[in-house]
């Protein structure tokens, strides 16, 4: 029990922090960011391009690329939830390897990077400005102890919160799925019904909670 109690109390934060005004949503758009830059580096990849990216202060976010076919664009809108759900796997993996700074800097270079190339808002651009002058601090003036608790913190708010937003996502297309974001554009573009797309996106995020919990505790 005491050798988990750190990953008990980040998922206890994890779950309390969003509920207080302004930090906890400040804490959520990092899942946000993550989702964002997965549709963005599909775009990428299916030789499509990227025009921006916004951050919401109400944790939502917007992508807005452009592909060459009906293919490469089903892939995009596909890319966002198993993007987050996925970096998160990685996150623990590496947090339980020792690779803690590796991971809190890797994040950063990533938003930063973000920031310079697509993020054309101005909610969106203080936010990597904080995050990236939090962490900083916590390189440079905190301890080890510090760095490792808050990356706990974050990979188990990117796992909490890709769970939530694919259930949140769920519940959205079952009230109306011309309303659902993501699995309406797939439904648009394949013809297969939203909530099988839903459903798809809250399958993935679970099963990859199961192997993240058998990776910590078995």
């Amino acid at each position: 029990m005491k050798e988990h109690l750190p990953l008990i109390i980040a998922f206890v934060a994890s779950l309390l922090l969003p509920r207080i005004p302004f930090v906890g949503k400040f804490f959520n758009i990092i899942n946000t960011a993550l989702h964002e830059f997965g549709h963005a580096l599909m775009a990428l990849l299916t030789n499509g391009s990227v025009h921006r990216i916004e951050l919401f202060k109400d944790t939502s976010g917007t992508t807005t690329t452009k592909s060459n076919n009906r293919f490469a664009a089903t892939l995009v809108a596909l890319a966002g939830y198993p993007f987050a759900a996925s970096v998160a796997w990685l996150a623990f993996y590496l947090i339980q390897n020792g690779a803690v700074q590796g991971f809190v800097v890797g994040l950063m270079v990533l938003f930063v990077l973000m920031l310079l190339f697509w993020i054309r808002n101005w909610y969106g651009a203080i936010w990597v400005v904080l995050f990236v002058g939090i962490n900083v601090f916590l390189l440079y003036k905190g301890n080890a102890d510090w760095l490792y608790y808050a990356a706990l913190f974050y990979a188990v708010m990117i796992l909490t919160e890709s769970v939530v937003s694919t259930l949140t996502l769920l519940l959205l297309t079952l009230r109306d799925s011309n309303k659902a974001g993501d699995s309406t554009n797939l439904a648009k573009f394949t013809h297969v019904p939203a909530l099988i797309w839903s459903l798809l996106f809250v399958a993935y995020t679970g099963w990859v909670t199961y192997r993240v919990v058998l990776f910590l505790f078995y």
